[in-house]
């Protein structure tokens, strides 16, 4: 009895382990890297409300990133990506200076963030530096009056420009978002409506370490 209840044992384990052996596996391919130290604006289009840039590098906290951008953004066009069923958008965002947020203005529009996947708005935001004014994010505006700062990952960081001398004047956030996708060809695209327009120097945004990684999920 013994003897048959061990050759049964094992036999599970045969099959089992030969079930693992042929499985396919997820394969992670990635696509995009650029952390704009070395090949700066590769597949890079900067561009700001009068017109397209030709280059927008500057250095911030020791290290060089894309920015400043102020009522603009980037366009990373990825071309050309092996099979795959789920894309991975990974980067790392400075919020520089006086964001307000939520807060109400003139026009209706307060200081919004915009992320778009091949052309269509995928996540919409308003990030606060400032006590007095809530933010939406990590929620979509208008779903959110989140604390300002809320789930940012350091605040410890200097102004860029209206409170360069200010240890607290960049909040920094690290952006990651998984989706369904399966065209050879890509582009993230990330934009402000910062208020009043224009002014660079009173609020910007830039960023770092764009990671992109392509997915197939047997």
């Amino acid at each position: 009895m013994h003897s048959l209840l061990r050759i049964l044992v094992l036999w599970i384990l045969i099959v089992t382990v030969g079930s693992a052996c042929t499985k396919k596996l997820t394969k992670a391919t990635v696509v995009y890297d650029n952390n704009f130290e070395k090949d700066g604006q590769s597949s890079v289009t900067v561009f700001d409300y009068t017109g397209l840039w030709s280059y927008k590098i500057f250095q911030f906290n020791n290290s060089t990133v894309l920015g400043p951008f102020n009522n603009g953004g980037v366009f990373i066009d990825v071309k050309s990506m092996p099979e795959h069923n789920v894309l991975e958008v990974a980067y790392d965002l400075y919020i520089h200076d006086n964001w307000e947020g939520n807060k109400p203005t003139t026009n209706g529009v307060p200081d919004l963030f915009v992320v778009r996947y091949d052309g269509v708005a995928k996540f919409m935001t308003t990030f606060s530096n400032n006590a007095l004014y809530k933010q939406a994010y990590p929620d979509w505006y208008t779903q959110a009056n989140n604390p300002p700062l809320a789930n940012s990952l350091d605040i410890n960081l200097p102004g860029r420009c209206a409170l360069l001398k200010s240890p607290n004047g960049s909040s920094y956030y690290r952006m990651v978002q998984s989706f369904a996708h399966t065209n050879a060809d890509f582009q993230l695209s990330l934009s402000d409506a910062l208020q009043p327009r224009g002014s660079d120097c009173e609020k910007s945004w830039s960023i770092d370490n764009v990671l992109i990684t392509a997915y197939k999920y047997y």
